[in-house]
């Protein structure tokens, strides 16, 4: 309820100031990625003893994700033995996402700079970010049965 709460507010906020499309998309698309991003915290903090550690870890990891999103460095600029942080960030989809809900009527070439389909197919992008979340709170809950719960 709390990463809804937060998705709903924000969007609010953003959507009518920024005259952005989509206002459902928009808050579908936040949430999820706040969900995502929840649960490899939850990984992170099950793993990692240290709690200073597990946060800088954590912003390590998102910082890269972002890095290879697609929109600071384009997909094609990315190189062959770095492209593995392109496709398996979920900040990617969340970002194609984006985009392609804001341009794909209006600037299609936008999407073309950022080496996005024109035809992007949303859903898959959703199952991915719904997969990414489930994947890692099931990993989430193995790490806190193995270490965590004195059953070794």
């Amino acid at each position: 309820p709390g990463i809804f709460l937060i998705a709903l507010i924000s969007t609010a906020i953003i959507v009518p100031l920024g005259g952005l499309n989509g206002f459902g998309y928009f808050m579908l698309n936040l949430f999820l990625s706040l969900v995502v991003a929840e649960s490899l915290m939850h990984v992170i903090g099950a793993a990692i003893p240290v709690y200073i550690i597990g946060i800088a870890l954590g912003a390590g990891i998102f910082g890269m994700f972002m890095l290879c999103e697609g929109f600071m460095v384009t997909k094609d600029a990315i190189p062959g033995w770095w492209i593995w942080a392109y496709c398996i960030g979920f900040h990617t989809y969340s970002f194609q996402w984006f985009m392609y809900n804001e341009f794909h009527e209006s600037q299609p070439a936008i999407l073309d700079m950022y080496d996005i389909p024109r035809d992007l197919d949303i859903c898959k992008n959703i199952v991915i970010l719904v997969s990414y979340a489930l994947i890692l709170e099931i990993v989430f809950f193995g790490i806190l049965y193995k270490f965590h719960t004195g059953k070794r």
